[in-house]
């Protein structure tokens, strides 16, 4: 008998050769055979007549073979041979033809019935569909009698074929021994479903639509279940581990008054939430989300006062040296005047400028500590750290986390995020935060125009980019790729366009591959004012803020997605300034179109992820099965009726008193997947 957990060698036919083949794929046990889960299906139910064939689909038909002739073809000397066959069904003719095979011309006999499996074309000058080396073999017999129903199709790599993979996991589903179910059982019953031998053996070799239902529904279910348990352990477990993180309440009023401005609505939602999170004895996890322009920094001030003011440090993390800079900068500016001192942590520090704030930070006298993650590396050494900020950042992770418990007592964290997250990730991705959404923005904030052109009128583009750098102001051009090719526009060749299109001013080129010390320095010279337009890749996504940017140009839009568009489009509009956006369409394709109308339409980001996530959605079950592959968590969260059932269950368990099978799939679902810190 076999376990899951058994050496992959353990299944009959896999000797020292396959295995290291097979550790190609990442396949070292059998539970990762049987994980390996089928790329397609190939549909031997039932047989289709010629007069149904479709270019491009891929049939079974049946017929007899009417003619056949073997001849040569390709090159000069006609070397490749061809066997060239006829068939003929109830209701025409097709033909097949094999490249290579050219012992097929003795076994294949006339007025024989055979089946043929593969992909069709109708492109011949007579419309007869045709099969380029087809699976075939003799109509009724054993091969064609085993083939009934759906085939799997294996991703394979150099050496280990399809075939080596159905020999394998059927021997692998007659011999394995199932652990007992790590789902309780309750659950299971509450939602009807199968149990895993059934699951392995309708995902592996479906018997019948209705059966690979089920089973992709216990596995989706599973993983989603798996991936809400881990995370709300981890949410449960850190805050078992951390104790009371409660801070000191205090008046908010000397630093609300010091504002230029009066909070809207949505900063005091969030406001209001992050006070209540510092009441409480759970450690702060929240992530505040919403549109550029919206006052998040104002209401992540709130925390930061609060904490600094009541005698706790603070880290305010940025992902780059120069938005650092400008948080320095501003936060020094509103807080310094309340007694509150703020110093910056970079690594262009001088040494003795690094060792004066480390010995800030150390001795209690620094309240707010600005910088990179480099400021909970294992050389920063607080005093009280109570509060951890991180902009333009996503996921503070569980071992971050784990880190900062061992610089701090309380691990409060707070997360900026100008990108929105659809609801179904908030409850999956980031399911051990809290979120807070500032929807409205400042009254004086104007609304970015952003027009869609075609490629041959993105001219008018590049001219509103003239009159605004003429006026002082200052421009990006995006592309989506670095080097020069065929079918998208380059950062290369926009940066040598740009610097004769704009003369004078001064034109720079920002990309991933650049040094991070010269991206830094054109980055800043940018914010400064000495480069007047940037051509970039996606870099400039997060992390620059420069208020006098108030156009961009984005070439081959429809390239990128609707969410990274959105980001894209928040660097302008920082200010009160009016501000514009180009989106440049290369397809011509009426879906691409669509997806850029509705950038035109609306600057509402949260609009913009909900259909950017609908857009993107799960097909049917049928389309999933000849094509998709089940290996990918991002697939799972498109199903929200079983995400909601897998979240409601693993809140009602018990999660710091859990079984021991639980416990180890886990362990397993971690270091499958992330790493093991359970």
């Amino acid at each position: 008998m076999l376990k899951l957990s058994d050496d992959i060698a353990s299944v009959r036919g896999i000797g020292k050769k396959k295995k290291e083949l097979l550790g190609k794929l990442k396949i070292a046990t059998v539970r990762d055979l049987m994980d390996h889960f089928p790329v397609r299906y190939r549909d031997w139910r039932w047989n289709w007549f010629s007069k149904d064939l479709e270019d491009g689909g891929e049939y079974r038909v049946a017929g007899k073979l009417e003619r056949k002739r073997f001849s040569a073809y390709g090159g000069r000397n006609g070397k490749t041979p061809m066997l060239e066959c006829i068939f003929r069904d109830g209701y025409g003719q097709y033909k097949v033809w094999f490249y290579n095979m050219p012992f097929l011309d003795k076994n294949l006999r006339l007025n024989k019935g055979y089946v043929v499996f593969g992909r069709c074309r109708r492109r011949g000058w007579d419309d007869l569909p045709i099969f380029d080396n087809p699976e075939i073999c003799p109509e009724g017999s054993a091969k064609d009698l085993e083939r009934k129903g759906y085939l799997p199709v294996y991703g394979c790599t150099a050496g280990v074929t399809t075939n080596d993979f159905n020999r394998w996991i059927k021997y692998a589903l007659q011999a394995l021994e199932y652990d007992a179910e790590w789902i309780p059982e309750d659950v299971i019953r509450k939602r009807k479903l199968c149990t895993e031998k059934y699951k392995y053996e309708q995902l592996h070799f479906p018997e019948s639509l209705q059966g690979y239902r089920i089973a992709r529904s216990r596995y989706i279910y599973e993983k989603l279940f798996l991936y809400q348990l881990v995370t709300q352990w981890n949410r449960a477990q850190l805050c078992h581990e951390a104790g009371d993180s409660s801070v000191a309440e205090t008046d908010l009023t000397p630093f609300l008054e010091k504002l230029p401005f009066e909070l809207t609505e949505g900063q005091k939602s969030a406001v209001r939430d992050i006070q209540q999170d510092l009441s409480s004895s759970r450690p702060m996890n929240r992530l505040v989300q919403g549109d550029v322009g919206c006052g998040k920094t104002a209401v992540a001030e709130t925390a930061l006062y609060r904490v600094a003011a009541t005698g706790g440090q603070c880290a305010f993390m940025a992902p780059t040296e120069i938005l650092a800079r400008q948080h320095h900068e501003k936060l020094s500016k509103d807080f310094e005047p309340l007694g509150i001192r703020c110093v910056l942590l970079i690594s262009a520090l001088s040494a003795p400028e690094k060792k004066k704030v480390l010995q800030e930070i150390r001795e209690g006298t620094a309240d707010v500590v600005v910088g990179t993650h480099a400021i909970i590396q294992e050389n920063v050494i607080f005093q009280n750290l109570e509060l951890v900020i991180t902009d333009e950042q996503h996921r503070f992770g569980v071992n971050q986390r784990r880190l900062l418990m061992e610089k701090s007592r309380i691990p409060n964290v707070l997360v900026m995020s100008a990108t929105p997250i659809p609801r179904t990730l908030q409850a999956t991705v980031y399911g051990d935060m809290d979120f807070s959404m500032i929807r409205s923005r400042p009254a004086e904030r104007k609304s970015i125009i952003t027009r869609v052109v075609n490629h041959r009128l993105r001219s008018k583009a590049y001219a509103q980019v003239k009159k605004e750098v003429q006026g002082g102001n200052r421009a990006y051009i995006v592309a989506p790729a670095i080097d020069e090719g065929e079918e998208m526009v380059s950062v290369t060749a926009l940066y040598r366009e740009a610097k004769k299109w704009f003369s004078p001013a001064v034109v720079a080129v920002l990309h991933g591959r650049m040094d991070p010390s010269e991206k830094e320095r054109v980055m800043a010279e940018f914010a400064e004012g000495k480069i007047q337009v940037l051509v970039s890749t996606v870099v400039i996504e997060v992390g620059i803020d420069v208020p006098e940017a108030t156009v961009m140009v984005i070439e081959n839009a429809d390239r990128f997605g609707l969410a990274q568009l959105h980001q894209l489009r928040g660097r302008v509009g920082r200010s009160n300034r009016q501000s514009y956006c180009w989106l440049v369409n290369y397809s011509d394709s009426e879906g691409a179109a669509d997806r850029l109308q509705i950038m035109q339409e609306t600057d509402d980001g949260f609009l913009i992820s909900e259909e950017d996530y609908r857009l993107r959605g799960p097909g049917d079950v049928h389309g999933t099965m000849q094509h998709g592959s089940m290996s990918m968590l991002g697939e799972f969260l498109k199903y929200e009726h079983i995400l909601q059932y897998a979240k409601e269950d693993v809140e009602e368990m018990d999660l710091l008193h859990l079984d021991e099978n639980v416990r180890n799939k886990m362990k397993q679902y971690l270091w499958d997947n992330y790493e093991n810190t359970i």
